[in-house]
């Protein structure tokens, strides 16, 4: 019994994790077809649905044996990469240095 309960679990979480594809994918599609047609409507939507997306890729993450923790330091790992790299870029390296100063921010704020 052990084992069709263990089964069970793996078939929920490959579910799940469909699911949550299935989500970002419409996410995804909805954004750039709102960007497509610009109308007032999208123009409200559009945070809620990059919020959606962020949200999605935690859960997704999390799904995929990847701690919230570990993909911080992965988004800010790249956040210094490309800080590094976009030297001469100067609007990419100031958006890229803002948010990564924007992440350390929110998460110093949390320690607290």
């Amino acid at each position: 019994m052990a084992i069709q309960d263990k089964e069970f679990d793996i078939t929920r979480s490959l579910k799940i994790v469909e699911k949550l594809k299935s989500q970002l994918l419409c996410d995804i599609a909805h954004l750039f077809a709102g960007m497509a047609e610009y109308n007032k409507e999208f123009y409200e939507d559009r945070g809620d649905l990059l919020a959606n997306m962020v949200i999605l890729t935690y859960l997704l993450s999390k799904k995929l044996g990847i701690p919230y923790n570990t993909l911080d330091m992965k988004i800010r790992n790249k956040l210094k990469l490309g800080i590094l790299e976009s030297s001469n870029e100067q609007e990419w390296f100031a958006d890229l240095s803002s948010l990564l100063r924007h992440l350390d921010a929110t998460q110093d704020n949390f320690r607290r």
